[in-house]
């Protein structure tokens, strides 16, 4: 497998592009393959910080390799499907998920503060294919800020 392939088998897997970054390291944190120096490297950068290499060698098949066990065995994978201000309505698309097989999770952050909660709904891995072909375009959303 090559980087390409390597993209492709991520994206069929459903693994978040927020948490991975091919070829170069993402600022805001992420685990990386990239390769210098002749080597192949998996490592966790962030702010340009990289922790030590979780993988190295000089073959890219096998730097892929890695890379594609680590990113499918190790990591939790979530996809945000729903966003809203009201929670009868992150409430709501949970059990149509629910009704569907797909399970959820929930996560409530303060937007203009506590008083002003916003309710995000999640699912995870490859559900998110099946909340696409039910939903349609996602996140589903009560507003837009």
């Amino acid at each position: 497998m090559n980087v390409q392939e390597l993209e492709k088998r991520l994206e069929e897997e459903a693994c978040s592009r927020s948490h991975y970054s091919l070829g170069k390291r993402y600022p805001g944190g992420a685990y990386c393959l990239v390769h210098e120096d002749g080597k192949w490297r998996v490592l966790y950068s962030e702010r340009n910080l990289d922790d030590e290499p979780l993988f190295e060698s000089e073959s890219e098949s096998e730097a892929c390799a890695f890379f594609f066990e680590y990113m499918t065995t190790r990591i939790l994978h979530t996809h945000l499907v729903g966003y809203f201000i009201s929670l009868n309505n992150a409430e709501a698309l949970a059990e149509k998920l629910a009704q569907q097989g797909i399970s959820t999770h929930r996560n409530d952050v303060p937007y203009h503060g506590w008083h002003d909660p916003r309710f995000r709904v999640f699912v995870t891995g490859k559900d998110i294919f099946k909340a696409q072909e039910l939903l349609g375009e996602l996140p589903v959303r009560d507003h837009r800020d």
